[in-house]
């Protein structure tokens, strides 16, 4: 299984997003399971649960791991074919974009609560625009990733993760276009 697989299909992160799949591959990042299993926890029919394996396995995120009979029975047991799925809403399609902007306003609410005052357009353009940057960073860094893997086995999921982060505000502080977006970011966001 690879630590990190980077998925740049907008098809395939639209896949992702939908709530069944998406906790499918969170049950599935700590252990393999079956369809049984996973009917059960998520409450849903098994024939609901293998229809979104087979979309999973067809885009190439979900595989049979290993079999077990079970009586007359032969049990699959399905696992993730990456650690870490790194996926990038910035990369042209309109409904991603939608999605990513749609996922900052809720971060607007939170400053406001907080007593942030602030202009939620200009707000808005700015964060998203650092976002589309900093995705665009963390995609070449967990190619780099990909491409390095066998170098990288003896490190945690979790310490490679929080590596590509790194390395990301690395290049935004070299790069002039976010270091002034993060300029602007402090201006706007303000008590």
């Amino acid at each position: 299984m690879s630590k990190v697989k980077v998925i740049t299909d907008p098809e395939v992160i639209k896949l992702m997003l939908e709530d069944t799949r998406r906790k499918i591959l969170a049950l599935l990042r700590n252990r393999e399971m079956t369809i049984s299993q996973l009917s059960e926890i998520l409450g849903k029919t098994p024939q609901t649960i293998y229809h979104h394996i087979e979309k999973l396995k067809e885009a190439g995120l979900v595989e049979v791991k290993r079999t077990e009979m079970k009586g007359n029975l032969v049990e699959k047991y399905y696992g993730r074919t990456a650690d870490a799925f790194y996926i990038n809403l910035y990369l042209g399609d309109e409904e991603l974009r939608y999605f990513a902007r749609s996922r900052l306003k809720t971060k607007l609410e939170i400053f406001k609560v907080l007593g942030y005052d602030f202009n939620d357009e200009e707000l808005l353009n700015v964060m998203d625009e650092l976002l589309k940057k900093e995705h665009e960073f963390k995609t070449e860094i967990s190619k780099e990733i990909e491409a390095n893997e066998d170098k990288l086995k003896d490190f945690s999921n979790e310490d490679i993760i929080h590596a590509i982060e790194w390395l990301a505000m690395a290049r935004m502080g070299r790069d002039e276009e976010s270091l002034e977006l993060l300029k602007k970011l402090g201006e706007l966001l303000k008590k």
